[in-house]
C-alpha cells in the first residue's frame, strides 16, 4: 500500500493530523500510537467528524498540522487550487499532505467537479516544495478497471447487477491484478487514481 510506506517515512511520535473528508478515516490506524491529535473535518456530519468545514476554507491557524490527509476529496472542490493553498497554510514547515485523486474514472455522484492528471496535481499544489505522484495502476489495469466500472454502470436491473457483482466483476478484478503484477508497462496514461506525497 502506497500510504503505508509514506507514513512509515514520516518523522515524529506526536503527530498532529488533519483528515479532510474524514468521515470514514481508513488511514488513521496506519499511524498507530504516533498520533498526538487527530482532527477529522468534513462538510457532512458523522460520529467521526470533529469539525464541519470545507477544505477550501479551513478554520485552523497557520502552521498547525504535521500531516494533512485528503483522499478522493479534491474532486469535489469548486476551486481545488484554493483548497491546496489552504492545506499548505495549515501545515507546519516541512509538513506533509497525503492525497489521492481520481484520474480516469466515471462520475460517481453529481457533486464531483474534477478529474486530475499529473500536471493538474502539480498546478493545484504549486506552493509545495516537493511533490511525489504515484499512479494507482498502470494503463492496462486501469483500462480493465474502467471497463469493469462501465459494465457495472450499464447493468440496469438490480438482480442482473447483483449477478454481475458476484461473477464477472471479481473475474475482471483478478485479471487486472494479474496484468498489473506482470509489469507489462510503466505507462500510466489510463491510471484510475493518483496518490500524492507533498511536502511544504
Amino acid at each position: 500500500m502506497i500510504f503505508d510506506s509514506w507514513i512509515n517515512r514520516l518523522a515524529g511520535d506526536a503527530l498532529k493530523i488533519l483528515d479532510i473528508g474524514g468521515r470514514y478515516q481508513p488511514y488513521r490506524r496506519l499511524f498507530g500510537d504516533r498520533v498526538a491529535r487527530y482532527i477529522a473535518c468534513d462538510i457532512l456530519s458523522s460520529d467521526l467528524v470533529d469539525v464541519m468545514a470545507s477544505g477550501e476554507c479551513l478554520p485552523f491557524a497557520a502552521d498547525t498540522f504535521d500531516v494533512v490527509i485528503s483522499t478522493q476529496v479534491f474532486e469535489y472542490f469548486q476551486n481545488p487550487a484554493k483548497a491546496g493553498a489552504e492545506v499548505y497554510r495549515v501545515l507546519k514547515p516541512g509538513g506533509v499532505l497525503l492525497m489521492s485523486v481520481a484520474s480516469l474514472a466515471p462520475r460517481f455522484v453529481d457533486e464531483e467537479c474534477w478529474r486530475f492528471n499529473k500536471g493538474g496535481i502539480r498546478a493545484t499544489l504549486s506552493s509545495f516544495s516537493s511533490i511525489e505522484i504515484i499512479p494507482e495502476t498502470t494503463s492496462p489495469a486501469g483500462l480493465i478497471r474502467l471497463m469493469n466500472l462501465g459494465l457495472h454502470s450499464f447493468t440496469r436491473y438490480a438482480p442482473v447487477r447483483k449477478l454481475y457483482e458476484f461473477t464477472i466483476c471479481p473475474c475482471l478484478n483478478l485479471i487486472g491484478l494479474a496484468v498489473e503484477s506482470a509489469k507489462l508497462t510503466s505507462n500510466d496514461q489510463f491510471a484510475a487514481n493518483y496518490s500524492v506525497f507533498a511536502r511544504k
